[in-house]
């Protein structure tokens, strides 16, 4: 694992490494590895609890992105011990499709 300086200095490389280690786990496999993105361009900015804890989402909220040329991917917040694993990677995404003549060079 690697990890690079942020804006914020040097203080932010243990809780990325902390944030990464929380990533694969018992309750986390990834057949084909996985990339941590540590941002994004929508949050919510209202505190989700008590004043001062910022945003988290809580089990029973549902999440969804949509886009119109793919539609829409809908997912129900559980707890980790509770979600189905995740036993289809990327490679096995792309082989099913390649067989399905889906694949364009």
């Amino acid at each position: 694992m690697s990890t690079t300086r942020s804006h914020a200095g040097e203080r932010d490389g243990p809780r990325l490494a902390d944030l990464a280690g929380q990533a694969i786990g018992r309750f986390h496999q990834y057949p084909d590895g996985l990339v941590l993105f540590i941002g994004t361009m929508f949050t919510p900015l209202d505190d989700r609890g008590a004043p001062g804890s910022g945003f988290t989402h809580k089990v029973g909220d549902v999440v969804s992105i949509r886009a119109p040329e793919l539609g829409a991917l809908v997912n129900e917040v559980v707890t980790c011990d509770h979600a189905e694993p995740w036993t289809v990677g990327t490679g096995a995404l792309m082989a099913t499709r390649a067989r399905r003549g889906l694949l364009r060079g």
